[in-house]
C-alpha cells in the first residue's frame, strides 16, 4: 500500500515512517514535510512543501491512506492564529486533497481530552479538528487521542521532560478509569496507526490513549 504522511518530522511521524519502511505491506511513503527527514530509505518519497500553498502539491497525494501527525507547540507558535493554521487549516486542506484524490482512509492524531466545547484553547481546537475531519466522510476515519507522548525529541522541552519523569512514577498507579492518562510511547502510537491501516475498517473510529 502507498501512504501519505504530513508531519513526518515530528515524534510520532518519525516512528510511523521508520516502521512503515520496515514493513513489506507498505510499498511507498510520500512524506510531505517542511524540513528534511532524518531518515533515508528507498520507499520514502520526500517532498519539501510550503504548507501555505499545499494545493500546489496535489499530485504528490498518491496512495490509499493519509496520516496526519502535523502539529505545533505554544513555544513555536505563541499566537493562537498561527497555532490554528498549523494544527487545523493545514490538516484540513491536506485531508480535502486526499479525499479528492480518492483516498480511502485518514488517520488523525488528536489528543486526550479533545472537546470542542472546552473553554481551554488546546482541547477545544483538537475537538474542532476532529469534527471537521469526521465531516469529510472518508470511507474510513481513525482518530487517536493519546496522552503525553514518550520519546526523544529533537528539541528539549523542559516541562515535557519533567512531565515524563512524573508519569514514569505515577503510571503504575493509574488504573481503571485513569489508565488513559498514562504516558504513551510514540512507537506504540505509530504501531497502532499502521495496524489499523491494514484492518481497513469502514466508518469513524476513536481510540482513547489506553486503547492505543
Amino acid at each position: 500500500m502507498k501512504i501519505v504522511i504530513i508531519g513526518g518530522t515530528g515524534l510520532i511521524g518519525q516512528e510511523v515512517v521508520k516502521l512503515a519502511c520496515n514493513d513489506v505491506y507498505f510499498t511507498q511513503i510520500n512524506a510531505l514535510v517542511r524540513n528534511p527527514l532524518l531518515l533515508s530509505h528507498p520507499k520514502i518519497n520526500e517532498v519539501i512543501v510550503n504548507f501555505d500553498r499545499l494545493s500546489d502539491y496535489k499530485s504528490t497525494f498518491e496512495g490509499q491512506a493519509l496520516i496526519c501527525t502535523l502539529g505545533t507547540t505554544k513555544k513555536q507558535s505563541p499566537k493562537k492564529e498561527a497555532y490554528r493554521k498549523i494544527d487545523l487549516t493545514y490538516t484540513l486542506v491536506a485531508c480535502k486533497i486526499a479525499l479528492q484524490n480518492g483516498f480511502e482512509q485518514v488517520h488523525l492524531i488528536s489528543s486526550i481530552g479533545a472537546n470542542e466545547k472546552s473553554s481551554v484553547f488546546y482541547p477545544s481546537l483538537k475537538g474542532e479538528i476532529e469534527r471537521e475531519i469526521s465531516a469529510l466522510c472518508f470511507p474510513s476515519t481513525f482518530i487517536y487521542r493519546p496522552s503525553l507522548f514518550l520519546g526523544k525529541r529533537k528539541n528539549n522541552r523542559v516541562i515535557e521532560t519533567l512531565s515524563k519523569v512524573f508519569l514514569s512514577i505515577i503510571n503504575p498507579i493509574l488504573i481503571g478509569a485513569f489508565k488513559k492518562y498514562r504516558g504513551i510511547a510514540a512507537e506504540q502510537i505509530a504501531k497502532k496507526i499502521l495496524n489499523e491501516i491494514k484492518n481497513k475498517k469502514a466508518g469513524i473510529h476513536y481510540f482513547e490513549s489506553n486503547e492505543i
